[in-house]
């Protein structure tokens, strides 16, 4: 009697292969698209850009359309692998409107760097294709480099565009972290998602600046998250609406019915990295930070995504944010920062210095003040920078407008 020769089982497929990799190593949410370029998207990123919205960000149209056109970054390009790596954690975010002396800090920033979790991420599945598939490359994007990252994974049916143009996904709504590699190797596609926000409004209704446009589009110019990350002076009419905030702003994620962090923090993994570290938290003392040395800089913020604009921007949203504490003990640190060697800092604290005490001068005498006044006026005998001068001015008037209106 001949026996039947043992089946043999059927290889995986080379995206099936690489889907499985791709979450031994870390990635929640895997899709493939189509290499083919954005056209789509390239005209609205140029829209955009001539329209300002995208405010002190540059972008030439050559860098749009290398971003819009993977095979000007990798010859040869057919495929786009794309991946979501959720962050929620079930850490409680500080409230951004809350009196005092701390500094709320956007969810995706009190953690370690995502740059430096999820790229080496990408090198490692870019090393496994590279290594099973020999003669193809990849190119690996998270964030700053050259792919238009939101779009590529609505195409790879990750998720679809909210209203507040992050990206939504049915698992974690939009508490992702987006990584793509650009491959030579042919993937079948994923089907993009027939999914949309429909009739939601919730977060253009309650963005606290209105910069968000019934379109989908973010005016930069107005929104917080981009302003607490500007080199430049935040406008003086948006500093109140910044609140408390240190960095970044989830106003438009938090109110987002898709978003409920209970039940997506249950589905998420505990990932450690990108839990509040331990000196960071979910926020932080403002004062310290306003006064903070270089060494401390580095200590506090290099293991996290808020260190790439450097020291004087931190420093100058402390100032603002004391400036908006409601909390009398904030007067110290700003006044003393008047005297700061960076005109960024010195002219947010002379804000903040005349708009806290606009704030609670019902609260405070004549006498308790005097320090304040006598501060800015010293600032302005010595001040040569021209904005320093203004913002300081400017303060002075506010006290001889509450002392009229006290009269």
């Amino acid at each position: 009697m001949i026996s039947a020769p043992a089946s043999r089982a059927t290889p995986a497929s080379p995206k099936k292969r690489i889907v499985a990799r791709a979450k031994e190593i870390g990635f929640d949410l895997i899709g493939v698209a189509s290499a083919q370029p954005f056209a789509d998207d390239e005209h609205v990123f140029k829209e955009r850009v001539a329209g300002g919205l995208l405010a002190d960000w540059h972008y030439p149209d050559a860098t749009i359309e290398r971003t819009c056109r993977p095979s000007r970054v990798l010859p040869g390009a057919r495929s786009i692998i794309c991946t979501a790596t959720s962050y929620i954690t079930d850490a409680v975010p500080h409230d951004p409107y809350a009196p005092g002396m701390r500094g709320a800090i956007s969810n995706y920033s009190w953690g370690k760097d995502y740059h430096h979790v999820i790229g080496p991420r990408l090198r490692r599945l870019a090393a496994f294709i590279e290594r099973e598939f020999p003669g193809q490359h990849c190119v690996a994007c998270v964030d700053t480099g050259p792919m238009v990252d939101r779009a590529a994974a609505v195409r790879a049916g990750i998720g679809w565009f909210g209203k507040n143009a992050n990206l939504l996904t049915r698992e974690f709504g939009s508490w992702v972290f987006l990584g793509e590699l650009i491959t030579t190797l042919e993937l079948e596609p994923d089907e993009p998602l027939v999914k949309s926000c429909g009739q939601c409004v919730e977060c253009i209704s309650r963005c606290p600046t209105g910069a968000i446009g019934p379109s989908g589009s973010v005016d930069a110019r107005r929104c917080i998250s981009h302003l607490t990350q500007s080199r430049k002076a935040i406008p003086r009419g948006l500093r109140p609406a910044i609140g408390n905030r240190l960095w970044g702003c989830d106003d438009c994620q938090t109110v987002c019915p898709v978003n409920e962090r209970k039940e997506l923090a249950a589905k998420s993994k505990a990932r450690a990295e990108f839990a509040p570290l331990p000196h960071i938290g979910t926020s932080m003392d403002l004062a310290s930070v306003l006064h903070m040395t270089s060494s401390q800089f580095r200590s506090w913020f290099g293991p996290t995504s808020m260190a790439w604009r450097g020291k004087a921007v931190l420093q100058r949203n402390a100032a603002v944010a004391l400036g908006n504490s409601r909390d009398v003990r904030a007067l110290g640190p700003l006044v003393e920062a008047l005297s700061d060697r960076k005109p960024l800092v010195r002219g947010h604290a002379a804000w903040a210095v005349g708009h806290l005490c606009a704030q609670i001068g019902g609260s405070l005498s004549e006498d308790d003040t005097a320090p304040a006044r006598m501060a800015l006026r010293s600032l302005l005998r010595r001040e040569r920078d021209q904005s320093v001068r203004e913002e300081a001015t400017l303060a002075l008037q506010l006290f001889d407008d509450e002392r009229q209106e006290l009269a």
